[in-house]
């Protein structure tokens, strides 16, 4: 896959909800440095301890998150191609593993050396997903799952589609998709099954873009509605940037709207709009 550098970002750039999900990782980083906790340089002392949000370039902390990650790429549109030469047989096989990472400063370094969203060609797909789940319905971990998704029209949407992936995978990584928790990190989980979120996607088609959330679960048990309806009004207020009671389905413009992955193989399958 190709790489580009856009312009450098970082915490600081960001308005109040994205900058605080990027920060939520670091907080009990910071709180312990001096406990070891963070990698730093040998050479350095307390005092000189500079983290991506303070220098981009020279940093010398790492910053671990509370899971690891994976971010995937695809570009359908060569599988003919590729399937004519007999080394693609199947969707899934056309799907590279970019990079994994499981700290802040990686998060960043990736950020700033791939293709935004906005210069993707058509039909290709960024996926990030936690370490070991496979952006697939097949995956156990979303074999029962769905998703909460945005359809934006491309020409409207262009200039602002990198900016709206940005806060979607800080949102991921900060661990605030799910919940904005009080202390900046979320609680600690006795199994990967207490955690909804398995990952986020990006689409670049021919007249839209679409932004999708993936989840673990989607059944209607109350806690677990619950659960996901937070996931959407978070998703539609805090990231997307809509009023909570907007309207916002028209023309290419879709809901925001919630769908097991067993009811989108149907027809008409049900659909939970926030």
């Amino acid at each position: 896959m190709a790489t580009t550098a856009p312009a450098s970002s970082t915490a600081s750039d960001l308005p109040k909800a994205p900058a605080a999900a990027s920060k939520a990782a670091l907080d009990t980083a910071v709180a312990d440095n001096t406990n070891g906790s963070a990698d730093t340089n040998a050479d350095s002392t307390t005092d000189d301890y500079r983290t991506v949000f303070q220098d981009p370039t020279n940093f010398n902390v790492k910053h671990p998150l509370y899971n690891s990650w994976t971010l995937w790429f695809d570009n359908p549109s060569q599988k003919g191609m590729a399937s004519a030469r007999g080394s693609k047989d199947s969707w899934g096989d056309d799907m590279n593993k970019v990079v994994d990472f499981d700290s802040v400063e990686e998060f960043w370094g990736l950020y700033n050396n791939v293709v935004p969203p906005s210069e993707l060609p058509q039909k290709a797909n960024y996926y990030l997903f936690k370490d070991g789940v496979k952006p697939a319905w097949e995956d156990p971990a979303n074999t029962n799952g769905g998703k909460w998704s945005i359809q934006l029209p491309r020409d409207k949407t262009r200039a602002n589609i990198d900016r709206l992936w940005l806060y979607t995978m800080l949102a991921a990584i900060g661990e605030t998709l799910e919940a904005p928790y009080p202390s900046g990190v979320p609680p600690p989980s006795s199994s990967p099954q207490d955690e909804l979120i398995t990952g986020v996607i990006m689409s670049a088609r021919a007249n839209f873009y679409r932004i999708s959330i993936w989840t673990r679960r989607a059944d209607e048990d109350d806690e677990v509605m619950a659960r996901l309806l937070d996931i959407g009004k978070h998703f539609k207020t805090s990231i997307l940037g809509y009023d909570l009671d907007a309207k916002v389905g028209g023309g290419l413009t879709s809901d925001v709207e919630f769908q097991s992955h067993k009811e989108s193989e149907k027809k008409k399958g049900k659909k939970t709009i926030v």
